[in-house]
């Protein structure tokens, strides 16, 4: 059980992963829980996960909002929008990722009344709603689903939606930004925070997204 002190919150999360592991690096515990080909990025929080479940914590704009969130893992961030109040759709493409993620929330929150946990492929996604808020915390690493999901992103913001997303500064996240810009979408770095997080120093940065 990794317990997190975030904002004022002690947020408890339940991983897969061995205790001891949680002394190593991120990078090495998904390697040793790694089957060929098959990476489970989804098995461990991200520095990028604590510091958007800080910015969601000190905000006030959540309450009673509808939230898609893209990518869940293990549910840090969809928790913080639990104890903000607002209408949680926590997705990821891992099914076992959603369960954890659920019996994060539900651990945390002490009920699902606000929350589902729900399957979605950003290369064919069943979307069939639009939200107040989309959230994604290091999301945009694989550059071979950029452009899907900037059509997530069409699918589920109208005019008044705004999407949230943390990113540790990776290089390759220049080129989904300059999908974002051809497709309509008016983005802004609103927040860079250095976070130590087992033993690595990374700076990670929000962005505030938005259809013109």
């Amino acid at each position: 059980m990794l317990t997190f002190e975030i904002a004022n919150k002690k947020i408890f999360i339940e991983s897969p992963v061995d205790p001891a592991d949680h002394s190593k690096s991120i990078d090495a515990t998904i390697e040793k829980y790694a089957i060929g080909d098959k990476i489970p990025f989804w098995i461990e929080v991200w520095p990028s996960a604590i510091v958007l479940a800080e910015f969601i914590l000190e905000s006030d704009e959540f309450k009673n909002k509808k939230v898609l969130e893209l990518g869940c893992g293990l549910g840090l961030t969809s928790v913080a929008l639990g104890f903000k109040g607002a209408f949680v759709t926590a997705t990821d493409y891992e099914m076992t990722a959603l369960q954890y993620a659920r019996r994060n929330y539900i651990k945390n929150i002490g009920n699902e009344e606000k929350a589902k946990f729900i399957y979605l492929d950003w290369r064919h996604p069943l979307l069939f709603e639009k939200f107040d808020f989309v959230i994604g915390a290091d999301i945009i690493y694989e550059r071979n689903l950029f452009v899907d999901i900037v059509k997530v992103l069409e699918m589920a913001m109208d005019e008044g939606s705004v999407c949230y997303l943390a990113d540790p500064n990776r290089r390759i996240a220049f080129e989904f930004f300059e999908i974002l810009k051809g497709k309509s979408f008016g983005f802004e770095n609103i927040l860079k925070r250095e976070i130590e997080y087992r033993g690595l120093n990374t700076i990670v940065s929000i962005y505030r997204i938005k259809k013109k």
